[in-house]
This record gives C-alpha cells, sequence and structure tokens, in this order.
C-alpha cells in the first residue's frame, strides 16, 4: 500500500480491510486505533478528499475490500443506496422513475439522478456523489418490485448487494399516477398499448390500478382500456371504483383543456392520445 499514505491512515485501512469493515461510522476508528476524535475526522476527510473511502453522510463512510488501481473508488449508486437505506432503517425501498422506464426498454432516457421510493426519507439528496431523489410514501403503497443484479454491484462484508425496482406492471402505473413527478404523460399509454398481449403484466398492471390507484388514474386507465377494447370485465371494475362525477381532467394534462368529453369517465380526450 504505497500511495503516500500517512502512518495513521495505513493503519486505517489496515484494520477496516483486515476485519471486514466495510462500512464505518464515526467513533469506530477512535475505539480501535485508540486516537482522538481529531486524528479520526482528519484520517476520514482526507482518504474522503483524494477518493480512497466515500462519505455517504456526516458520519458514514464506505471503505472498499482492496485499494483499487491508482487509489480512486467510486461504490456503484446501488451498493450507496443499500447502504444508506439500512442505516435509516428503511423497511422497504424500490427504484422507480426514469432509470427502472430506462431498465425495461420504455425510455432511452438515461437519468442523472435515482428516484427512490422508500418509507422513511423524502428529498434530494446528493450521498457519496450520486445523486437520488427519495418520495417517501406508506408502506402500503410499495411492493410488486424485482430484483436486479447489476454488473458493477459488489459484495459489502461477504452479504451479496441485490436492488429492488419496481416490476413492469409498477412503473407503468407509477409513470401514470406520478405523471407530474416524472412527466411521463401520454407516453405511458402507448407503454400499456405495447404491452397489451403480455397478459402477466396486464393482470398485474389492472390489479395495482384498483388497489393503489387514485381517482384521477382510474378515470384516465379505465377510459383508455375501453377505447382500445380491452376486457369489458375490466372495464367494468373500473367504473364500479368511480362514483358520477360534473368535473373533467384531460387525458395529457400538458395539453390545453379542448376536446370530446366523456361523462362516464369524467375525462376529456384533448387530442394526443392514438388509440
Amino acid at each position: 500500500m504505497n500511495l503516500s499514505l500517512t502512518g495513521p491512515e495505513i493503519k486505517f485501512l489496515s484494520w477496516a480491510q483486515n476485519r471486514k469493515r466495510f462500512v464505518v461510522r464515526s467513533g469506530d476508528a477512535q475505539a480501535a486505533l485508540k486516537i482522538s476524535k481529531e486524528q479520526e475526522a482528519k484520517i476520514y476527510s482526507s482518504l474522503t478528499q483524494r477518493g480512497m473511502i466515500a462519505q455517504i453522510k456526516r458520519g458514514l463512510y464506505l471503505v472498499p475490500p482492496t485499494i483499487p488501481p491508482g487509489g480512486k473508488w467510486a461504490p456503484s449508486a446501488f451498493l450507496i443506496l443499500d447502504v444508506a437505506m439500512s442505516d435509516i432503517g428503511a423497511t422497504q425501498y424500490q427504484i422507480t422513475g426514469m432509470l427502472a422506464f430506462n431498465l425495461y426498454g420504455l425510455t432511452e432516457q438515461i437519468p442523472n439522478r435515482i428516484d427512490v421510493y422508500n418509507d422513511k426519507i423524502w428529498g434530494e439528496k446528493n450521498l457519496a456523489g450520486q445523486e437520488f431523489r427519495f418520495i417517501k410514501t406508506d408502506p402500503s403503497r410499495l411492493g410488486y418490485t424485482e430484483i436486479i443484479k447489476t454488473d458493477d454491484q459488489g459484495v459489502l462484508g461477504g452479504r451479496e448487494v441485490l436492488t429492488p425496482y419496481s416490476n413492469l406492471s409498477r412503473v407503468i402505473f407509477d409513470a401514470i399516477y406520478d405523471y407530474e413527478r416524472f412527466g411521463t404523460l401520454p407516453s405511458a399509454y402507448q407503454w400499456i398499448g405495447v404491452r397489451l398481449g403480455e397478459k402477466k403484466v396486464m393482470t398485474e398492471f389492472v390489479e395495482i390500478c384498483l388497489k393503489l390507484g387514485n381517482i384521477s388514474t382510474l378515470r384516465r386507465v379505465g377510459w383508455f382500456l375501453e377505447q382500445i377494447k380491452f376486457s369489458s370485465k375490466v372495464v367494468a371494475q373500473f367504473k364500479r371504483k368511480l362514483k358520477k362525477t360534473t368535473s373533467y381532467i384531460p387525458l395529457d394534462p400538458s395539453r390545453p383543456n379542448r376536446g370530446k368529453t366523456y361523462k362516464d369517465w369524467g375525462i376529456i380526450d384533448n387530442g394526443s392520445i392514438a388509440t
């Protein structure tokens, strides 16, 4: 380990790697190496600035199993997320948004930020150089996931890191329910149309809509399924969930509210959806 490290830095890295302490917190090195709080802080700060360890947040750090060639280490966003969620005690989380849409081939757009539904925190955060947008939601609204393993995921203390994503049915639902956040209408209607022949996907999509959808989502999806002549039994399920209304919402909220109205659904077909 010849990277112009100081003696205390060498001792810290040797201790962490030999003991397989790949997640360390403020205070850990003080006790193990019998150093002061100030000395520990200096070690963490120096190694973080040089890219040899990664700071997830104040007082929480990741240490690589071995120092890579050149001394620089960049843990994957998925490893960072897994450790951060574990640290705050999140019982559930799942990746949604553009990264999930891209995973399933719904969009070619590659995001510079990862959207995460979870049951603990909300807001935009930079963790170890990675941008995240945390969307706090009730645990009852989480689920319908697929565990994804990507090539750049590693092993943390002998524990394989696997990442939960919203599954295909769920991300299409997310794209309609959470369209204001993701900007995914009217594209999401086309995504439904492409998957019509996939029975498992559509059955689960309908289940999710009926279980988690708000009134606007039920109106839009129900109307669309009726227009494309999807199962009349399914369309009837959507109608039973809705009350009569005198108000109307547009299919595409980004366009003017002008077009043919559908009283049964409270929908304005404002001219942007090809059925």
